[in-house]
């Protein structure tokens, strides 16, 4: 993809970050500096993020990728796939409006990475996503994850449950789900869902998945070690709801109408993943991942209470670099990456972000409509 090619799609991916950020807004937390440490990563990610592609490009594809991860428990999914253009554009931005506001001011050797970053998430992106879509955003609010030949086995899974069961389930995922969400450092990068999948005119199948829980194994963070050890180190929920309109987002993030769903859960299939193979899991071990998340959620407030805030800032921008390391592990090059903040962001950012709260170019993306249609949020790439 050439620099002209390149700003072609930038009005686009514009687009979609405007409106995925816009929608959240900022983030914040008593514990952890949200919004200032995804800053940090946006800059971070500007530094590291050609070489981590460059060295996978040299493994695969990102059409292989892209077809390999329509999959149960897949580490690339929508969300992930959308880090590439969410982090390091945003970065880019924020680079480039430090400067003025001034394209070229990027160096040239850097505009060539920028364009080759973008070509490889749309190739990446077209064979993920259904009818060569590149994001949930364009493909009607549907994350289609799934194959129809996986769609029809789960749905073979499937065991009906009562209310009863279907709020005790809902209850034991959200206890997982808020332990996942700390050792992210309060970010969602473990989580995912997907769906809807038709059943029929009034059942739908939705599917939220956890992956990276400690079972006692290698931690996925330096912190992710617990005295509660998962029974496994994934899971997903392939749930039957009836009578429920369920939207998906570039976040992996599902909303439904009615927005609580509990009562409307008809049946349950559990799965985990041990390298290609998927298996059911019975619904008896949802109480062994009850109590870890509960013990391990303890564990690690308590951890974290213990640091200051220049502790949490780092980590939390480490954390989300480190959702490159799905593309490193789909072809085992994990270990051969220094996954360290660069020494620049260490001198440069995280000294202005422990003083400031948000990044000065955030608000390009709240900007009119009228005053993005001919510069788009994320600039063009200058092509002299």
């Amino acid at each position: 993809m050439n620099i002209k090619e390149a700003n072609k799609l930038i009005p686009h991916i514009s687009r979609v970050v405007d409106y995925q950020v816009t929608s959240r807004g900022l983030l914040e937390s008593q514990l952890f500096p949200v919004t200032a440490y995804i800053c940090v990563s946006f800059y971070n990610s500007y530094d590291i993020l050609y070489d981590i592609l460059k060295k996978v490009s040299e493994k695969t594809t990102p059409e292989n990728m892209g077809k390999k991860s329509r999959k149960i428990l897949s580490e690339l999914h929508a969300m992930t796939i959308f880090y590439i253009p969410l982090y390091y554009m945003c970065g880019r931005m924020g680079e480039i409006f430090a400067k003025k506001g001034d394209p070229k001011s990027e160096p040239k050797k850097k505009r060539k990475q920028t364009a080759f970053i973008l070509d490889f998430w749309k190739r990446l992106a077209s064979s993920y996503f259904p009818e060569g879509k590149l994001t949930v955003y364009d493909s009607n609010w549907k994350n289609l994850a799934l194959n129809q030949t996986d769609v029809d086995w789960v749905k073979e899974q499937i065991i009906d449950i009562t209310p009863e069961q279907g709020a005790k389930i809902k209850r034991i995922m959200t206890n997982l789900e808020v332990y996942s969400f700390l050792d992210e450092c309060e970010a969602r990068a473990k989580l995912g869902d997907h769906g809807p999948y038709n059943i029929s005119k009034n059942e739908i199948l939705v599917f939220s998945e956890i992956l990276h829980l400690y079972d006692g194994g290698k931690p996925h963070f330096p912190w992710s070690a617990t005295e509660a050890k998962a029974p496994y180190s994934n899971i997903a929920y392939a749930l039957r709801l009836k009578g429920v309109k369920a939207k998906f987002d570039d976040f992996s993030t599902m909303t439904t109408e009615p927005v609580d769903f509990t009562e409307k859960i008809t049946g349950v299939a559990l799965f985990t993943r041990d390298g290609d193979k998927v298996k059911p899991l019975d619904l008896d071990v949802l109480e062994a991942f009850n109590d870890f998340a509960q013990k391990a959620q303890a564990e690690l407030y308590l951890r974290f209470s213990e640091w200051d805030k220049r502790q949490r800032l780092i980590a939390g921008a480490f954390a989300y670099c480190y959702g490159y390391a799905r593309y490193t592990n789909f072809v085992g090059i994990t270990d051969q990456i220094n996954w360290d903040l660069t020494e620049r962001t260490m001198k440069k950012y995280v000294p202005f972000f422990m003083e400031n709260d948000f990044d000065p170019g955030i608000p390009r993306l709240f900007r009119s409509e009228e005053e993005k249609k001919d510069d788009p949020s994320l600039y063009f790439i200058a092509e002299d």
